[in-house]
């Protein structure tokens, strides 16, 4: 990389401490960050990649970030056998460092040159509630934006590589595998003003192979191409319309309280609108379609979190596309005005319910501000929230023998309704799920008895604890507990029996579906 000039970097660098304060400031882990704690606990002690150990469940919708977690958790064993919360430390260390990394290539590499344009383009990110929230959190939004950053460096160049542009859409589909829609079109543009075709073609077809050894590895491994969660939040029962207009109330309270985000991608698109760039036309193209796509899943419960990836996307679009001083300008008082005296802006909102009793944490769809709801109501500082919740306590393994990870056997079962910082604590040797059906794949094939966006509650079969707590199949259903033994052998079963081949093969192609029509 090439280094900045001293006038650039005059400007770049006091920007990105700007930015980094407002990250650490607002460091946090949410109880679904955690989720991945147990898997890399299992993994790393030879258990399986599943929540529980042996069983072969993926719960978790982000294979690049659980490894890039487990990389240096690992190594830090090797030199500290027992580090009390060493997950928790490493995995705010890498969200910070990835979130740097992202901002820094977007500022040096992406952005134009100038303090306008610059300072416009932290000030989207480093105003927007949503974004710095999620710039740390535990889950796999910095990866995201670092990747995307690295797309972005390498599709403006004046030939791209259509293998690089490849394999980097490939690890960004594993890092999470909805997030291809964003890249898609601009590699698909890329190809196809490439002078090669039908060798790019080839090219790209080896980027992508990463992403396609992961899908025949869980096809294999779990039995099914998708994580559980897909399967629990997709295979509900409730109605394409109305998790179409809970989708758009996902909007609508972004802009509700978090204005600069749509604000910035509504700028993109009239900058473009202007401009006419034919690049950053299809970069702006898997903005609208990953809009699209939240619009059809519903959104999510935690605020904010699925617009990051769209928000830094079309900031890169500003920052290079927006060529009028004017214009600049009048961008930049927008997001000061939008983002600064926002109730919940990053320059004071862990403050806010300590200021406004009555600030709400969730609107009337139930989707709430994560961050402040872990932060609590008697905010002090920065990790607050950890710090009350018994985060930061070497205790906090002490449910489970010396707090380390040692699988014995299952003592009983344990249902739970969040799966994070509860299932960490129960340690290896209680088998955990939830009413979600996150970490269950029987439960996640079952319509939802009740629901709120990113909730799918499931009842309980009649017998189906029974059965997980004696191994027994006592679930009263026959249909049901046919379907089970079927399920249970894909998922606990020998990896490498020719019959549970044919069962994967019989159940990706919905061969058992008929077996659970009476729960439809």
């Amino acid at each position: 990389m090439k280094h900045l000039q001293r006038e650039t970097a005059i400007v770049v660098y006091p920007l990105l401490i700007f930015y980094v304060l407002l990250v650490v400031r607002s460091a946090w882990i949410s109880d679904d960050g955690m989720i991945t704690f147990r898997v890399v606990e299992n993994f790393l002690a030879g258990y399986g990649l599943g929540y529980n150990p042996f069983v072969r469940v993926q719960v978790f919708t982000h294979p690049l970030w659980m490894f890039v977690i487990s990389l240096p958790y690992f190594v830090a064993g090797l030199f500290v056998s027992s580090a009390p919360n060493a997950l928790f430390y490493i995995m705010v260390f890498l969200s910070v460092l990835f979130s740097l990394l992202a901002v820094f290539l977007l500022l040096s590499r992406i952005s134009k040159p100038g303090l306008l344009p610059l300072g416009l383009a932290v000030l989207m990110l480093s105003l927007s509630n949503g974004f710095i929230d999620f710039s740390t959190s535990g889950m796999e939004n910095p990866l995201t934006h670092f990747l995307l950053a690295v797309f972005v460096v390498a599709y403006l160049a004046e030939n791209p590589n259509l293998f690089l542009l490849s394999l980097l859409s490939s690890l960004i589909m594993l890092n999470r595998a909805d997030s291809l829609v964003l890249v898609a079109p601009a590699l698909a543009y890329a190809w196809w003003t490439s002078a090669q075709r039908k060798s790019n073609l080839v090219k790209i077809f080896v980027g992508l192979i990463p992403m396609l050894l992961w899908e025949l590895f869980s096809l294999f491994y779990f039995g099914f191409p998708f994580p559980n969660t897909a399967y629990a939040k997709l295979n509900t029962g409730v109605s394409g319309v109305s998790l179409a207009l809970q989708g758009f109330d996902y909007f609508l309270n972004s802009i509700n309280w978090d204005p600069i985000v749509f604000f910035s991608i509504g700028l993109a698109g009239v900058t473009l609108f202007f401009e006419r760039n034919g690049k950053f036309i299809f970069l702006f193209a898997g903005v609208l379609l990953y809009l699209a796509y939240i619009v059809k899943i519903g959104g999510d419960f935690m605020a904010g979190r699925f617009l990051t990836a769209p928000l830094f996307l079309s900031t890169a679009i500003i920052s290079n596309q927006l060529a009028a001083k004017r214009s600049q300008l009048v961008g930049l008082g927008v997001a000061i005005l939008l983002g600064a005296f926002s109730l919940r802006s990053p320059l004071w909102a862990s403050n806010m319910v300590l200021y406004l009793p009555t600030y709400p944490i969730s609107d009337h769809n139930r989707i709430s501000d994560q961050r402040l709801h872990y932060f609590g109501n008697d905010n002090k500082g920065q990790y607050n929230s950890f710090v009350e919740n018994g985060f930061l306590n070497p205790e906090l393994g002490s449910e489970f023998a010396g707090g380390e990870w040692h699988f014995t056997g299952f003592r009983q079962v344990y249902v739970a309704d969040a799966l994070g910082k509860p299932g960490y604590k129960k340690g290896p040797n209680i088998y955990v799920i939830d009413n979600f059906a996150l970490s269950d794949p029987l439960l996640a094939r079952l319509p939802a008895a009740e629901w709120s966006i990113g909730h799918f509650r499931r009842d309980v079969p009649d017998g189906y604890l029974e059965t997980l707590e004696t191994g027994e199949n006592r679930i009263a259903d026959p249909d049901l507990s046919l379907y089970y033994s079927k399920l249970q052998f894909v998922v606990a079963g020998p990896l490498n029996d020719w019959d549970r081949i044919v069962e994967i093969w019989k159940f990706n192609t919905g061969q058992y579906d008929y077996l659970l029509e009476a729960y439809k």
